[in-house]
């Protein structure tokens, strides 16, 4: 058993003692001793020992010695099991409350009620970390890269968002509020809400008691995150559906490989002017375009929602325009 106190483990097998074959004479078939007799090793315990401490070849019958070291690996076996068995529970009892933290935390944060807010987000957010065994502040979008857990993706940077805005009550907690906008600049755009939480974020760069907390986080979101012209100028604006599938796709699929880069960085130096005839293009021409652009961002969505496209890739100098 990986773990197992080794004091409980039964001597090795010695060879057989020259007396073994001497009438009266008997020899554990476990660890070789010649002894006076043998204890029969019963179906259920030989069970027991297979499931709680991975022995699968167990004699049929052992010396007292053995049989009283097998004994106790059965009994510490099954008890590390059943704090497994607990640990998982408790787990699944977690999992299933967090939506409720959640909720109290926004009930809260209504009512003004800025630190008991505070204390039932940081709950979730622990709540998380125990879930995916991890350390405080290890949380990452690649924990919730499948299709099922994306939806939880947009709940975490809800609550980052929103622990920025409460911990902005205070310069006080201008720490806290620095490592929320971190964890925040790593989810958010990621998610639908990331246009929303840009724009907020932008007016609270100018107006908020940590302003430079805010304008780290919008620097740190728009970093190597160029504007995609061309579907910004079809659509009037970046906050249209299709612009942000078209942008994920470019983060998290293109920037990936060399060529996709190249591609980027080609595409930025013709589509700002391509933009710009967009702009002033009839409305018909502007609606074809738009069926084009939904149609792409339909094929490119698979490929984006990709669990590998989650997987950050060292950080690469590039040359472009900001968002």
């Amino acid at each position: 058993m990986a773990g197992a106190d080794t004091s409980l483990q039964p001597s090795p097998k010695k060879a057989p003692s020259p007396k073994g074959d001497e009438e009266g004479v008997i020899v554990c078939p476990y660890c070789g001793d010649n002894v006076p007799s043998l204890v029969p090793v019963a179906a259920g315990m030989k069970i027991g020992l297979q499931e709680n401490a991975q022995l699968s070849a167990v004699p049929d019958t052992v010396c007292a010695g053995c049989y009283s070291i097998l004994t106790k690996m059965v009994s510490k076996g099954a008890a590390l099991r059943a704090q497994q068995q607990a640990k998982e529970q408790n787990r699944l009892m977690l999992w299933r409350n967090r939506v409720n933290l959640v909720k109290k935390a926004k009930e809260l944060l209504a009512q003004k009620s800025y630190a008991e807010s505070a204390v039932q987000y940081e709950k979730y957010l622990r709540v998380l970390e125990l879930v995916y065994d991890k350390k405080p502040g290890e949380l990452s979008p690649e924990l919730f890269a499948s299709g099922s857990r994306q939806q939880e993706m947009t709940v975490v940077a809800s609550v980052y968002w929103d622990l920025m805005r409460i911990y902005d009550q205070s310069p006080r907690y201008k720490d806290r509020q620095m490592t929320a906008a971190k964890k925040l600049a790593e989810f958010a755009r990621f998610t639908p809400i990331f246009p929303h939480i840009m724009r907020k974020a932008e007016g609270l760069s100018r107006t908020g008691k940590n302003a430079d907390v805010y304008r780290f986080f919008v620097k740190a979101s728009n970093k190597n995150r160029p504007r995609c012209f061309i579907a910004t100028a079809a659509f009037d604006g970046y906050e249209s559906p299709t612009v942000t599938d078209l942008r994920q796709f470019r983060d998290r699929v293109l920037r990936r490989s060399r060529c996709g880069r190249i591609a980027t960085r080609l595409y930025y130096r013709v589509s700002p002017r391509l933009a710009g005839w967009i702009d002033r293009a009839p409305s018909p021409l502007r609606a074809v375009l738009r069926q084009a652009l939904r149609f792409v961002a339909a094929l490119t969505r698979p490929l984006a929602s990709s669990p590998r496209s989650f997987q950050e890739k060292p950080a690469i100098k590039r040359r472009e325009n900001s968002q």
